[in-house]
C-alpha cells in the first residue's frame, strides 16, 4: 500500500492557483509547487501521476474562480454588456489566470462557431436577441463583435500594462455595443 500523501489535492490545486496569480502561468513547475506547499516533490507525486494531470485540474480550478467571478458581475438587463465589462475586469484584477486561460493558445484550434455555441455564451447571444430585436444570427454576430473587442482592451491591459480605468472600459464597451448593434441586419 502507497504510503499516505503528506498533502491533500485542494492544498497542491490552492497552492498552484496562488502560484499562477502571482507569476503567471510559467510559475507552475512541480518544484515551485512543492516549494510553495513546504513539502518535497514526493507528495504531489502521490496524489498525482505527472504534471499533465496536475495542470488538468489546476486548469478547472482556474475556471471555476473565472466563473465565478463572471456570475457576480453579470445581468440579465444586457447580459452581453455585463459580460464584456466583467471579462475586461477580471483581466484586470487577475492579470496572470486571465492570460493563463485566455491567452496561452488555450483556444488553439477553436473556430467562431465553436465560441457562438459554446454552452456558456448561448445565454448572453439569446439576451442579446431579446435586448437588441434583432434575429439569432445578428445576434450571434454582435456576440463576436463585443467578445474580440472586449478581448482586444483585456489583451492590452494583461500584455502591455495599459491603464484603462473602469469608467472608461464601460463607455467604450457600451459605446461599441451600440454601433454594433445598430449595423447589425434586421435592427427594428
Amino acid at each position: 500500500m502507497p504510503p499516505k500523501p503528506t498533502v491533500e489535492k485542494e492544498e497542491i490545486l490552492s497552492a498552484a492557483v496562488e502560484l499562477i496569480r502571482e507569476g503567471g502561468p510559467g510559475a507552475l513547475n512541480a518544484r515551485g509547487l512543492a516549494k510553495a506547499l513546504g513539502c518535497s516533490t514526493r507528495p504531489l507525486f502521490r496524489v498525482y501521476k505527472n504534471m499533465e494531470q496536475l495542470k488538468s485540474d489546476v486548469r478547472l480550478e482556474l475556471d471555476a474562480c473565472y466563473d465565478a467571478f463572471m456570475e457576480a458581475r453579470m445581468t440579465e438587463e444586457n447580459r452581453l454588456l455585463s459580460q464584456a465589462i466583467a471579462y475586461v475586469e477580471f483581466a484586470r484584477q487577475e492579470r496572470n489566470i486571465f492570460s493563463a486561460l485566455f491567452m496561452d493558445k488555450t483556444m488553439a484550434g477553436s473556430t467562431l462557431r465553436d465560441i457562438v455555441y459554446a454552452k456558456w455564451n448561448r445565454a448572453s447571444i439569446e439576451n442579446a436577441q431579446k435586448v437588441t430585436g434583432v434575429t439569432m444570427e445578428a445576434a450571434e454576430m454582435l456576440f463576436l463583435n463585443i467578445w474580440l473587442y472586449s478581448h482586444g482592451i483585456a489583451a492590452q491591459m494583461v500584455s502591455n500594462e495599459i491603464t484603462f480605468p473602469s469608467t472608461t472600459v464601460k463607455r467604450l464597451l457600451t459605446d461599441a455595443f451600440m454601433r454594433f448593434s445598430l449595423k447589425l441586419p434586421g435592427v427594428r
